[in-house]
């Protein structure tokens, strides 16, 4: 069986991601710190394998990106689940922005 993603940005904003399907589960003004921002609308949308293996390859390159994780979460880094295990990479990784830009262009198509 293939490993479970999900992907957290640095705003709480959760990514579900399957074969077959991501799914955007914002996070909302009431639970921000703020109480101020909100992620915007939930969405879902159909991949394809080829969409699903490249964000899976992207995800794996971010938790074998040694110099950009770190330790703990922190306001502004990203965090990778799979399965179990998270992996938390730092706000200014070229990977992180690269996933976010992919995730958000999938979401929004």
């Amino acid at each position: 069986m293939a490993a479970h993603y999900k992907y957290i940005d640095g705003n709480n904003n959760t990514y579900v991601i399957q074969a077959g399907s991501i799914e955007y589960i914002p996070i909302t003004k009431a639970q921000s710190s703020s109480g101020a921002y909100s992620g915007g609308a939930p969405a879902k949308a159909t991949i394809t394998q080829l969409q699903y293996n490249g964000i899976v390859t992207l995800l794996d390159e971010m938790i074998e990106d040694m110099p950009n994780r770190i330790v703990d979460r922190n306001m502004g880094c990203g965090t990778v689940v799979k399965g179990d295990e998270r992996t938390y990479v730092q706000m200014k990784s070229p990977l992180k922005s690269r996933l976010e830009r992919e995730l958000r262009a999938l979401v929004e198509a």
